[in-house]
């Protein structure tokens, strides 16, 4: 925050709104930069995405209520962006009314599932609509995923909150890049500026309780699609979306999975067969059987191409397997599977519809076109890169 002020980013008489949570503490200030900015005097309004200002809470979890951080200071505003409301998904034109400043101080994962992008997709896209003359800057953090771009692009009819139009599952951008993107295509004429981190200043802090680790933001764009499932992804455990499981998988001790012969082989992960009790979300306190994926390779992991691949195979191979039944997200009827999928001919896939050829085929004709698109709005020397798919 010292930085901001001393080349004038940020003006001493700037009227601020702040989009964080727990992972704007800066190394540099050994604080918060919401902090930061009260004490400059300058913090009007601060706006919390999903899981809360901490991340103290379980994902869909609403927050209806902001009060529980007055106790931080009173003399700001505090305004959810995840209520129970599909309005409450964005800031209106009176909670913008009054900041002339809007910084975006938050970690991404580096996946369109991942909510963060959603929430300042649509605050962008209010100031945008409502002309507000506010500037826009964007602490900028690494992406913990790389560069690396995975899957297809979202189409219109599977785009949802967990969903933005237009990314595929594994972007490949930071948060300042994917703004540079957001305005371009809003076509909006509101000042931008990216300051990025240094990297000695850069400490990966979880964004939510189920990335509690840098490292699972390489496994969870693939792993992510097990939400659409009645077998656990992990959460509940200390290992979310690297170990996945059910009670009724005890055949998965059978499988020789790291055979190069085996379906499900992938020479990037290790698969070891395991066991484990969630204590929340599905299976509460029950054994579960099932996966433990040890990537050693993370650098050519195409992690969403194995876990379709996975997902099929314990499919095919599981009578008790099932789609998650019932509405998943909020102010969306599709199903889970749908919505994380967002892409018919993987999902015909699952059906035995089409071949793992023209799925592979697909997904590497739209992670080239993806990268072609994305690559004018890199500000940093390294460019995307597009892995190979087994």
């Amino acid at each position: 925050m010292k930085k901001l002020l001393q080349y004038n980013i940020i003006k001493k008489s700037s009227r601020v709104g702040l989009l964080c949570n727990q992972t704007a503490w800066h190394i540099s200030a050994k604080n918060y930069s919401f902090h930061s900015l009260i004490q400059k005097g300058i913090l009007k309004k601060v706006f919390i995405p999903e899981h809360g200002l901490f991340g103290e809470l379980q994902d869909q979890e609403k927050i209806d209520t902001t009060s529980v951080y007055n106790n931080i200071t009173e003399k700001v505003e505090w305004i959810s962006l995840y209520g129970r409301n599909e309005s409450s998904l964005t800031a209106t034109a009176n909670q913008l009314a009054g900041i002339d400043t809007l910084i975006i101080d938050l970690q991404d994962t580096g996946s369109r599932y991942y909510t963060f992008i959603t929430t300042i997709w649509l605050l962008l896209k209010s100031i945008t609509i409502h002309h507000l003359d506010i500037k826009v800057i964007v602490l900028d953090k690494p992406n913990p995923a790389g560069r690396h771009a995975e899957g297809t692009r979202m189409p219109k009819e599977y785009a949802s909150f967990i969903g933005l139009k237009g990314l595929p599952h594994r972007h490949g951008l930071t948060i300042g890049e994917l703004c540079r993107y957001f305005k371009n295509k809003l076509e909006a004429d509101w000042e931008l500026i990216i300051d990025p981190i240094r990297k000695k200043d850069f400490i990966f802090i979880p964004p939510s309780p189920n990335i509690p680790s840098e490292k699972i933001c390489s496994i969870y764009s693939g792993q992510c699609l097990w939400e659409g499932t009645n077998i656990s992804e992990g959460r509940g455990t200390t290992l979310p979306f690297e170990m996945i499981g059910a009670p009724f998988l005890q055949w998965v001790f059978r499988d020789d999975w790291n055979n190069t012969k085996h379906p499900a082989y992938n020479k990037n992960v290790y698969t070891r067969p395991t066991k484990f009790i969630p204590v929340f979300h599905k299976y509460t306190n029950d054994v579960c059987s099932g996966l433990h994926l040890m990537i050693h390779n993370k650098s050519e992991y195409h992690s969403l191409s194995h876990s379709i691949q996975l997902l099929k195979y314990i499919k095919e191979n599981t009578p008790s397997f099932e789609w998650k039944d019932g509405k998943y997200e909020a102010f969306n009827e599709k199903k889970a599977i749908e919505l994380v999928t967002g892409d018919k001919l993987i999902l015909d896939y699952f059906e035995n519809k089409n071949s793992w050829k023209e799925v592979k085929a697909k997904l590497e004709d739209e992670e080239a076109a993806w990268i072609k698109e994305a690559s004018p709005f890199l500000i940093y020397k390294s460019s995307l890169q597009q892995l190979k798919i087994k």
